[in-house]
C-alpha cells in the first residue's frame, strides 16, 4: 500500500505514555468481551498499542474480518472479530511490536461456511481455512489500508480505502478522537464511501452469487485506467480505483491524522438483500443426479479419459458432449463421484501441481471438495483449487491443485 516516508528518531517517552494509557483503556473497556472469546498468545503485544480500530458491520449479512500485513515485519493478527449484521468490535494495533510500526489492511470475508481449521472457506475475501484469522493472502475484496508508525514525523497514521483489486462491500474509514477536518481537506477526513458500488460495475467485471445477485466486481487491470476504475471513481472519488490513482493531480485517495486515537472501519451494504439463512455454500446435485462440471474459461468439461475408471486415472478437460465420463455427482458427504470412484488428490498431496485423479472412495480428506458460489472447486485440506494446468486450452489438458487465485482457469460451474 502507498505510505509516507518515516524516520527512526526516538520518541520513547511519548510511546511509553501512550502504551500505558492504551493498556489501561483495554483493561477497563473489556476488549476480550468484544470478541466473546479469549485471545491468542500474540495478544500480549497488542495490549501495548497506541491506536485502536473498531469494525462496524452495517451490511445485511454476517462478515468475518480478515487482515494481511506488509512484508516488513509487521505483526499479523491471530484473532479477529466475526460480526453479525449491526454488530461491532474493537481491536488494538500492535504498532510498538516487531519493527516498531504496523502496516497492513483489513477486509470483510463474506458467505463463509465450514469448520474452522478444516473445511472453512469464504466466497469473497477467502484467506485460508481459519474462521477468526487469515492463513493465506486474501482473495479479491475491498480493502481498508493503514500505516501506523509512532516515529513518523509526516503525520502517521496514514489510511485509505482501496478498490484497486475489487469492490465487494463498500468501506468507510473514520478517524476517532480527532478534531473535525477543515472543509475539503484530506487531513483527519473520512475515506471511502457508503454507496452501492456494485450497481455501477461494468457487466464484464461483475461476478454473481448462486441466486444471480451481484457479489463482487473485479478489476481487470489494476495498473491502468479502465471502465472499472472510471465507474468506481465516479461514485467514490475518496478511494483508490487503480494502483496509480494517487499520481493523478487533485486526487482524494490518501489520508493521514496525527491526532486521532483510532479509527472506525465500517462495512456497508451494496443494496442487495442478505443471502437466505442457512443457504449452504456447498453445491450438491438434485436428487443425486449427475451432471457435467464446466470450465468458465473456455466451456470445456471435466472428463475421465476414455471412460477408464481405474484408480489413478488423471482427470482432464474435453469438449462437452454430456457422455457418462463427464457426468459427476456432487454427493452429500462432500465427495464428487463418477464411475463408482471419487475425485481425489494423488497421494493426498497438498502442494501446488498435485494431480487431480479418480480413486476408490475411502473417506479421506483428499476426496473432500467444495464448489463455492464464486466458482472455485476447493480441496479444503490442501486449501487449494482445481486448476487447468499451464492455462492449456486444448482438449486433454490435465487438472491439478494450485493455490486459489481467482483466475478463469480455476472457475467452474455445473451444467
Amino acid at each position: 500500500m502507498p505510505h509516507a516516508p518515516f524516520t527512526t528518531a526516538p520518541r520513547r517517552l511519548r510511546r511509553v505514555v501512550l502504551s500505558v494509557l492504551a493498556a489501561l483503556a483495554i483493561v477497563i473497556g473489556g476488549l476480550t468481551a468484544a470478541f466473546g472469546v479469549g485471545f491468542t498468545e500474540e495478544s500480549a503485544a497488542y495490549a501495548a498499542a497506541g491506536h485502536t480500530v473498531t469494525f462496524v458491520n452495517a451490511s445485511a449479512e454476517k462478515v468475518w474480518v480478515g487482515s494481511s500485513v506488509n512484508a516488513d515485519g509487521s505483526v499479523n493478527f491471530g484473532q479477529l472479530p466475526i460480526l453479525e449484521p449491526g454488530a461491532s468490535a474493537t481491536i488494538a494495533i500492535p504498532e510498538d511490536s516487531g519493527p516498531g510500526h504496523w502496516r497492513g489492511k483489513f477486509f470483510a470475508r463474506q458467505r463463509c461456511s465450514g469448520e474452522s481449521g478444516s473445511t472453512f472457506h469464504c466466497e469473497v475475501g477467502d484467506c485460508g481455512n481459519a474462521a477468526d484469522h487469515c492463513r493465506t493472502t486474501e482473495q479479491d475484496a475491498s480493502l481498508a489500508e493503514f500505516n501506523f508508525d509512532p516515529d513518523d514525523p509526516w503525520g502517521s497514521p496514514w489510511y485509505n480505502v482501496s478498490y484497486v483489486n475489487a469492490v465487494s462491500l463498500p468501506i468507510t474509514i473514520t478517524p476517532t478522537g480527532a478534531p473535525p477536518p477543515p472543509p475539503g481537506s484530506q487531513y483527519c477526513a473520512d475515506a471511502g464511501c457508503a454507496k452501492p458500488l456494485l450497481d455501477a460495475c461494468p457487466a464484464a467485471d461483475l461476478q454473481r452469487d448462486g441466486r444471480g445477485q451481484p457479489l463482487i466486481c473485479v478489476n481487470p487491470n489494476r495498473d491502468a485506467e479502465t471502465a472499472y476504475s472510471r465507474a468506481v471513481n465516479e461514485l467514490c472519488p475518496r478511494a483508490y480505483s487503480w494502483s496509480k490513482h494517487d499520481a493523478i493531480p487533485g486526487n482524494q485517495v490518501m489520508y493521514n491524522c496525527k491526532e486521532c486515537t483510532g479509527f472506525t472501519v465500517t462495512f456497508h451494504g451494496n443494496g442487495a438483500g442478505p443471502p437466505p439463512a442457512g443457504t449452504p455454500q456447498r453445491v450438491t446435485a438434485d436428487s443425486g443426479a449427475a451432471s457435467p462440471i464446466v470450465s468458465d474459461w473456455h466451456g470445456k468439461c471435466l472428463d475421465v479419459p476414455g471412460a477408464n475408471y481405474a484408480d489413478r486415472v488423471r482427470l482432464r478437460v474435453w469438449d462437452c458432449w454430456n457422455g457418462p465420463q463427464q457426468r459427476f455427482e456432487l454427493a452429500g458427504d462432500g465427495t464428487i463421484r463418477i464411475g463408482g470412484k471419487c475425485l481425489d488428490v494423488a497421494d493426498g498431496a497438498t502442494a501446488d501441481m498435485a494431480a487431480v485423479q479418480i480413486f476408490g472412495c475411502n473417506g479421506t480428506p483428499a476426496q473432500q471438495w467444495v464448489l463455492t458460489g464464486a466458482g472455485d472447486l476447493v480441496n479444503p485440506r490442501a486449501d487449494k483449487c482445481v486448476d487447468i494446468a499451464a492455462w492449456n486450452d486444448a482438449n486433454g489438458a490435465p487438472l491439478q491443485l494450485w493455490t486459489c487465485n481467482g483466475f478463469a482457469n480455476q472457475k467452474w460451474h455445473r451444467a
